[in-house]
């Protein structure tokens, strides 16, 4: 079980079964969720399963391979997304970040992202966080440069999804990064 994290605004706490109707209502089926994702919406329908799924691959102490998280206000317990890290080798992780549409432009994919570094570089010890992002998804690329992120290139029509090619920009933080900018 992983601890529960906070923000100023928010709360995140480890994906768990009984998360599956929030996620659901929230954003899984919702047609515009999936427009700035290079993903393949069909295989996030059965919400269901990927937590079961999460549950079963994520790995243990130091073999932990993913960490991920649903967030909801404070101040009503509203499902507004979820972050995640994937560790491709011990000190290594990509960050993924979920906002809920309707909660959208208020700063909370930016809280999200900012706490999950400091608990990725702290927490976790790891020595670098990358993120690779859909160069038509605005609002995440807005969110990864505020937060610090450096742009390290572009892989052009990387990723086949939608029917159609993704380009995907690659953005990436290392501990010495956050120690230099504090």
């Amino acid at each position: 079980m992983l601890p529960d994290l906070e923000t100023e605004r928010l709360t995140l706490r480890e994906l768990a079964p009984g998360d599956a109707p929030a996620i659901e209502a929230a954003w899984q089926n919702s047609p515009t969720q999936w427009l700035y994702q290079a993903v393949e919406p069909v295989e996030f329908t059965n919400v269901q399963e990927r937590i079961s799924n999460y549950l079963r691959y994520r790995g243990d102490g130091e073999r932990r391979r993913i960490y991920d998280y649903v967030a909801r206000l404070k101040d009503d317990g509203s499902l507004i997304g979820g972050v995640s890290l994937g560790c491709s080798h011990p000190a290594i992780a990509s960050i993924g970040l979920r906002v809920v549409r309707s909660h959208g432009g208020r700063g909370y994919g930016t809280e999200l992202a900012r706490r999950m570094l400091a608990f990725g570089f702290g927490d976790l010890r790891l020595n670098r966080i990358e993120a690779d992002v859909a160069i038509e998804n605005k609002p995440c690329i807005r969110v990864i440069e505020k937060i610090g992120m450096h742009r390290e290139g572009v892989a052009r029509e990387c990723i086949f999804a939608q029917g159609r090619w993704w380009t995907e920009a690659r953005y990436a933080m290392l501990a010495s990064d956050r120690i230099a900018a504090a």
